[in-house]
C-alpha cells in the first residue's frame, strides 16, 4: 500500500468505504466525509468528485470513468452496477441565472448567492455514455441507458434506452439479461468472498 498516493490518503476519509473500491492516483475528492463508496467500486484518474453538501453515495460495483465529474450540493446516488462515461458531469446544485444572487462570488459567505440544491438518482444498471450532463433534480430510471453527448433535463424511466439534446427516451431496453446476469454474479462473487 502507497500510503503517500493521495487516493489511499482520500479513503481514509471517506464515510463509508467497501470492500475492494479503487481511486486512481490522479483522481481529485473533496470533502470524502460526505462520500460512500461501495464494495468493488472504481473511480477512474482525473474524476472529480465533490462531495459538499448532502453528499454522495456510490453503490457497489459503479465505475466512475476518466474525467467523470459530480458535483454535489444535493443527495447524488448511484444505484449498484451503475457507470458513468468519460467527461460526463453530474450536477446536483445550480447558481441561480435568473439574476437572483451573483454567481460563484463567496466572499460573504452565500449572503449574496442564491444556489439551488436537487438530489440527482441514478438507478441500478443505469449507465450513462461519454459526455453527458446530467442536471440538478434528476432520477435516472433502474437499466436505463443514455447515449453519448446527451443534456438529461428531465427524469428519464426505466429500462430505456435515451439520448440526444434534450434527451429524450427512444425505445424499450430489454430487462431479463441482464437481472439475470447480476444474480449469477452475486452467486459467484459472494461465492468466492
Amino acid at each position: 500500500m502507497d500510503f503517500e498516493n493521495p487516493a489511499y490518503q482520500v479513503c481514509l476519509g471517506l464515510k463509508h468505504k467497501g470492500k475492494n473500491v479503487k481511486i486512481f492516483s490522479t483522481a481529485k475528492i473533496i470533502h470524502p466525509e460526505n462520500i460512500s463508496i461501495g464494495d468493488e467500486s472504481i473511480i477512474a484518474d482525473f474524476s472529480f468528485i465533490y462531495g459538499v453538501g448532502r453528499g454522495i453515495e456510490i453503490g457497489n460495483f459503479c465505475h466512475i470513468t476518466e474525467h467523470g465529474i459530480i458535483q454535489a450540493g444535493g443527495k447524488v446516488i448511484m444505484g449498484d452496477f451503475s457507470a458513468i462515461g468519460p467527461r460526463t458531469t453530474i450536477l446536483a446544485a445550480t447558481d441561480d441565472y435568473e439574476g437572483n444572487g451573483f454567481i460563484g462570488l463567496g466572499i460573504f459567505g452565500e449572503k449574496y448567492r442564491n444556489i439551488q440544491f436537487r438530489d440527482v438518482i441514478i438507478g441500478r444498471h443505469a449507465h450513462i455514455g461519454m459526455g453527458c450532463i446530467i442536471m440538478p433534480g434528476i432520477t435516472i430510471g433502474e437499466g436505463c441507458s443514455i447515449g453519448a453527448g446527451s443534456l438529461v433535463t428531465k427524469d428519464m424511466p426505466e429500462w430505456t434506452i435515451c439520448y440526444g439534446h434534450p434527451c429524450k427516451p427512444m425505445r424499450p431496453k430489454s430487462k431479463e439479461k441482464q437481472l439475470e446476469m447480476e444474480k449469477e454474479f452475486l452467486r459467484e462473487y459472494y461465492g468466492k468472498n
